[in-house]
């Protein structure tokens, strides 16, 4: 099941661990909810830390091709 990125925002959610790499990563607290669209669903939302965002190609991506939502993102 192929998955893409519909949105990222600023974390907002009351998820306090990395929902890419579980409450026991070595990872940052959640700095965006990632919010997927796949064909099981139209609106799958993830916390992920900043570590997801830069590895993740498709992250990547999405965020380069939206430089004002990637501005808005505490990713430090």
């Amino acid at each position: 099941m192929e998955s893409r990125i519909v949105r990222i925002v600023p974390h907002a959610n009351a998820k306090d661990a990395c929902s890419a790499h579980g409450v026991a990563a070595a990872c940052s607290r959640p700095v965006a909810d990632v919010v997927l669209s796949d064909a099981g669903s139209d609106h799958v939302e993830w916390a992920v830390c900043a570590r997801w965002l830069t590895e993740n190609p498709d992250a990547r991506a999405w965020l380069e091709s939206h430089p004002a939502e990637a501005a808005g993102l505490d990713t430090v």
